[in-house]
């Protein structure tokens, strides 16, 4: 009986050996076949750097092309006031011709921004984009209270 459990235990022990002999075996292609080389880091970093430059110019170019719609848009919003002040009281389209003149002047701050944007070479655009974004806001406020005079 001795005999025979000091038999398991040895077929045991060589088996667990064999499998930790094989086990190693696996691990030590996989290290030398994963090398990095500084080069290889240049070169991916080249790629990250490029795509994150192709991505922000893009998200650049859909933000200009947005500002340029609503600067459109503004653009009959004061051609529909100025039509709305002809019928007026002279003293009623004094005052809308002053709130006009102010929106136009706001507009022209945004689009002389978004010239600004539109020439920087998209390294500092983002402190660009909150000014614009600013004057944006600035310019929909003035909207919305130039409008409410009407009613």
């Amino acid at each position: 009986m001795k005999k025979n459990s000091l038999s398991i235990i040895m077929i045991v022990m060589v088996s667990l050996g064999l499998l930790m002999a094989c086990g190693e075996d696996k691990k030590e292609p996989a290290k030398s076949e994963t090398k990095v080389t500084a080069e290889d880091v240049k070169q991916e970093a080249k790629e990250a750097l490029k795509t994150v430059q192709e991505y922000t110019q893009q998200q650049k170019d859909e933000y200009q092309a947005k500002i340029e719609t609503t600067i459109k848009e503004y653009d009959q919003k004061i051609d529909e006031l100025k039509k709305k002040a002809e019928v007026l009281t002279e003293e009623k389209k004094a005052e809308i011709d002053e709130i006009i003149e102010g929106l136009q002047e706001k507009q022209t701050a945004v689009s002389k921004k978004l010239q600004d944007l539109e020439a920087d070479s998209g390294k500092a655009w983002g402190d660009l984009k909150d000014g614009m974004d600013e004057s944006m806001k600035e310019l929909e406020d003035a909207f919305s209270q130039a409008l409410s005079r009407f009613k």
